[in-house]
């Protein structure tokens, strides 16, 4: 069998070292893994799975990224096998390479002359796409649907927690209080769940494709793929403003769609306005800890909801090209 290593020299023209790929594979594994270990925190690194195949592809070529994130499906495969049999092993290696590729393959549009925005939003519609037809599918199949089995896991989770919360000397009006908020919490992730996925992939999508690429500079797509320049275009404002008018006027299942759309728009415009936020502070704060801090704070609420709102004027408002006009001014 012939190295794929000519084909990716030619399309990149940097040398693919040996050991480049398995341990791209390897880094790649750990993280999605990192889920199962640290099952709260450790959902930041099915995103961050992503990141060593995209410095690959940039690297090297959207060829040798592919093979990369077909090792981690192989890897993925084998310890769901061993761990929890052929059926996980199976289920476990589709996600990580659904995780893995399609970030992977947004870089292949890039290195073709795509702009940088186009390609991160195409990766959002992408990944929002897959995630419909899974719900779909599963909803229709023979086993139990994806909702069905969220459903049943909040249900095995609420005794605990209501025993938990009564057992810290809370009086049984607030006992009830936080049961029927459970409830409610419940019956907003059922009728929400695509949106709520959509929107974790959108936030998820920013992570790998932007800090893939900030860990394979210097290189010529790398160097375009800048999170700081990312861009919405205008035609995603008037969706937002159609879905939240159908949240707001439709009742039933319209609202429940529309809303389910707009919890992905929302992560959208909350992630461009971080980058209008991140282009100022590149420039403003050289300190690259006090950056980060103030990225953090920029996610709690009511911040979050500006930073959205930030991101949703930009198509009109143009804030970059203002700063800078200010900038020059004084």
């Amino acid at each position: 069998m012939s190295s794929p290593a000519p084909e990716v020299q030619r399309l990149s023209g940097q040398s693919l070292g040996r050991y480049e790929l398995p341990l791209a594979a390897l880094a790649s594994t750990a993280a999605f893994s990192a889920v199962f270990l640290l099952p709260l925190f450790g959902v930041v690194g099915i995103p961050l799975a992503a990141v060593p195949p995209v410095r690959v592809a940039h690297r090297f070529g959207t060829v040798a990224g592919l093979i990369t994130c077909g090792l981690t499906g192989a890897l993925v495969f084998g310890l769901g096998w061993v761990a929890g049999g052929l059926g996980d092993g199976i289920a476990l290696a589709l996600a990580a390479l659904g995780v893995t590729a399609l970030p992977t393959a947004s870089v292949g549009f890039q290195r073709v002359g795509v702009d940088a925005s186009r390609c991160y939003l195409g990766l959002c519609l992408a990944g929002c796409a897959l995630l419909a037809a899974g719900l779909a599918a599963s909803a229709s199949g023979a086993g139990g649907s994806m909702s069905a089995e969220v459903g049943a896991t909040l249900d095995r989770l609420t005794p605990g927690l209501v025993d938990s919360y009564a057992k810290s000397g809370a009086d049984p009006v607030s006992v009830a209080r936080f049961r029927e908020s459970l409830t409610l919490a419940k019956e907003f992730i059922l009728a929400s769940l695509w949106g709520m996925l959509g929107a974790a992939w959108v936030l998820g999508s920013a992570v790998a494709f932007y800090l893939g690429a900030l860990t394979a500079r210097p290189g010529a797509t790398a160097d375009a793929a800048r999170f700081e320049a990312l861009r919405v275009p205008a035609a995603g404002a008037a969706v937002f403003v159609a879905s939240g008018a159908a949240f707001g006027l439709l009742s039933g299942e319209g609202r429940r769609v529309a809303g389910n759309l707009l919890l992905p728009l929302l992560a959208l415009y909350f992630v461009a306005g971080l980058s209008i936020i991140c282009h100022f502070f590149r420039r403003w704060f050289r300190v690259r800890i006090l950056r980060v801090g103030l990225y953090a704070l920029a996610a709690y609420f009511p911040i979050n909801l500006g930073v959205a709102l930030l991101g949703l004027f930009d198509w009109y408002v143009d804030f970059r090209r203002r700063g800078e006009g200010v900038k020059e001014e004084s």
